[in-house]
């Protein structure tokens, strides 16, 4: 140690740190080290202690100058005094360990003296020797044998009891365990009924260990997509219910009347709700139903929205929806049970909400076709997700039967009436839907739905003879439907009546051309001359006591002989053939007038001065339309003479239950007959 330098820093203890350690640990040990352990400190001492140091602090203050004066204390010195005291308490803990090891081995040197003799010290054994030190009990117990006996039958007493708890606790158990196994084989028979039936089966979101039923639709909007989802919880007679969470526990249908005017003509049927001891599969149909008719109700409403144009309107909590002229369907959804009256129309409402029900499904497929198929490159804009087509798909739907019926009604008494008259050959027509042929890759419902609801066209073939056949097209929009109207190219009515070249937007225009263009068939069947010869010295003779047409297409002419009319030139006779639609107590029909009637003075070298064609090449539906009223006008205000009269044909529309029996009803004469009598 002598060799170190006197300024060499040296320390037995390390230096102290920055950081003052403040956890529990290293508190205790320091009072452990500095005041030796917790024994001597009270609240009393440590406040002593903190005065003290405070005064001690003072006094510093004041004799620091004076500390500051005195020599410095020999480092060197304190440090070799330190290690000297050190080093003696280490030498008297060893001498007292090893006088205690000595003592131990020697005391138990008499009873082991073989384990005793490898620990104590041979000075000891050769001094003292072993087993010269002993120790025993000073008394003996003084337990007697009675009350031995009686604490072993306390022991007893104690174990038996014990047992028998243990025993009580084990039959307990296995009797709730019996029970848990009872209701949890009654619980997972109905889980796996559940799942059996269809419905998917998997764990809460939010809870792990519960488990719940999916009866929603996967394609459904996000809002009821979240809600189709229920707890499947056990109740404590084992049996399941539903929790549904946040949605409503009361369930609902869509409800669809039928309005006619201000009285309700039919209603859909709105089923009963499930009692609550109700099979969990009825639990979950219903929960299922319920969803989705809110989801309908919702797409409805949004739909609304945009069918202004159509008289849709939402009043109240009803959606209002015209579907004719007089019959307004009302849309509204209600607790299950709900009564409603019932009427004539409950078989339309009734199809209107199966119709709302397969659209929507429909939908959703169309939605999962989407997900499925490659994703559009991505743009700047954002996809707007349309509203479901529901309303517009029955809005045309009965637009499109409304127009088939019509043309059943333009056509059927048309022949009908045509029938009467016996006209040779007997028109007929054919009335047939073409719907488009969907995707074949699509399912069969898929392709089912499609044909019913897109690309609704009717063609109509009306044939008045081999050669001449009218073909109506009608083509449904949920709006209106327009006519198109083709002539077979060989039939000689396309250089007199040919078919307007632009689509037909109306029905009354289509019947305003259909008989006018039967007027004009039934005219040109009658003549047997064209009109392109005029009346001369030449061909008077060839002419005569034959009709022959006129440039009017409905209107016929018969040239007299010279010796049945006193006048120069031969008098002329005309024809004129109108068919007419016919409305008599609250009953539709038609009528096929045929009028003959003198034509009057004629200026020499013509035949047709006297009447004039309103028809110019192409026809016109206004031109129809006037020529008609000329034809009725001039018939009321014209005085019939000799040789004139006029003939009706009517047919009514045929009404289930109202044919005519054998020997009741009017007898027409034929065409043929009132044509004959004509000429005279």
């Amino acid at each position: 140690m002598g060799s170190l330098p006197s300024d060499f820093a040296i320390s037995l203890k390390a230096r102290p740190s920055s950081k003052t350690n403040t956890s529990l640990p290293g508190l205790i040990e320091r009072i452990n080290i500095e005041r030796g352990g917790f024994q001597n400190i009270t609240e009393d001492s440590l406040r002593q202690e903190i005065a003290e140091a405070e005064l001690g602090n003072e006094d510093g203050d004041e004799n620091g100058t004076s500390d500051e004066e005195e020599e410095e204390p020999d480092r060197m010195k304190e440090l070799m005094t330190s290690r000297e005291a050190m080093l003696g308490q280490i030498e008297t803990a060893h001498q007292s360990a090893i006088f205690a090891l000595d003592f131990v081995s020697l005391l138990l040197s008499k009873d082991t003296p073989v384990q005793a003799s490898l620990s104590i010290s041979p000075y000891l054994r050769e001094l003292v020797g072993m087993g010269t030190l002993g120790a025993d009990k000073l008394y003996a117990p003084r337990t007697t044998d009675v009350q031995k006996q009686d604490n072993k039958q306390i022991a007893k007493g104690w174990k038996s009891q014990s047992l028998n708890k243990t025993v009580d606790s084990i039959l307990a158990s296995a009797s709730r365990l019996e029970k848990e196994i009872e209701l949890e084989t009654r619980y997972w028979q109905q889980v796996l009924a559940v799942s059996n039936n269809g419905w998917s089966i998997c764990r809460l979101p939010n809870e792990k260990h519960t488990l719940g039923v999916r009866f929603g639709f996967s394609e459904a909007s996000p809002a009821f997509k979240s809600r189709s989802l229920a707890a499947l919880r056990r109740n404590p007679d084992g049996t399941i219910s539903l929790h549904q969470g946040i949605a409503s526990s009361e369930p609902q249908s869509l409800r669809v009347r039928i309005q006619t005017g201000d009285d309700q003509t039919g209603s859909s049927t709105s089923p009963q709700p499930a009692a609550e001891d109700a099979p969990i599969e009825a639990l979950i149909l219903q929960a299922r139903n319920t969803i989705f008719s809110e989801e309908l109700w919702q797409e409805l409403n949004r739909e609304a929205r945009t069918m202004g144009s159509y008289g849709v309107q939402s009043k109240d909590d009803t959606l209002i929806c015209p579907l004719s002229a007089t019959k307004v369907a009302v849309f509204d959804l209600v607790p299950l049970g709900e009564s409603s009256l019932s009427g004539p129309d409950d078989a339309m409402a009734e199809g209107i909400f199966i119709t709302l029900n397969l659209l929507l499904s429909y939908a959703h497929r169309q939605n999962q076709r989407r997900r499925t198929q490659p994703p559009p490159p991505i743009s700047s804009q954002k996809n707007i997700i349309q509203p479901y087509n529901l309303l517009r798909a029955i809005l045309t739907r009965l637009k499109h039967q409304e127009t088939t019926g019509q043309l059943y009604s333009l056509l059927s008494p048309l022949c009908r009436v045509m029938e009467t008259a016996k006209l040779k050959p007997l028109p007929t027509f054919t009335v047939t839907s073409t719907p488009g042929i969907p995707p074949s890759q699509y399912p069969q419902a898929e392709q089912t739905m499609l044909s019913l609801i897109e690309r609704l066209e009717t063609i109509a073939t009306f044939s008045m003879s081999e050669t001449t056949t009218v073909t109506i097209s009608a083509r449904t929009s949920p709006v209106r439907s327009t006519f198109g109207l083709t002539l077979s190219p060989d039939s000689p009515l396309m250089s007199i009546c040919p078919p307007p070249p632009q689509v037909l937007t109306s029905y009354p225009a289509l019947r305003d051309y259909i008989y006018y263009f039967t007027a004009c068939a039934i005219a040109t069947s009658i003549s047997t001359i064209p009109s392109g010869l005029g009346i001369d010295d030449a061909n008077v003779e060839a002419e005569a006591g034959h009709w022959l047409q006129t440039p009017h297409p409905m209107t016929l002419r018969m040239t007299l002989p010279n010796s049945a009319t006193p006048s120069k030139l031969p008098s002329t006779k005309q024809l004129s053939i109108c068919i007419q639609p016919l409305a008599l107590r609250g009953r539709a029909g038609i009528r096929l007038r045929a009028h003959w009637e003198w034509n009057g003075t004629e200026q020499e070298g013509t035949g047709t001065s006297g009447r004039k064609s309103s028809f110019g090449y192409p026809v016109l539906m206004e031109d129809v339309q006037k020529a008609l009223k000329e034809d009725s006008e001039a018939g009321k205000k014209s005085k019939r003479g000799k040789g004139e009269d006029v003939y009706d044909w009517v047919a009514w529309e045929k009404e289930s239950g109202k044919d005519w029996d054998d020997g009741e009803g009017e007898v027409f004469r034929t065409l043929e007959s009132v044509v004959a009598d004509a000429g005279k």
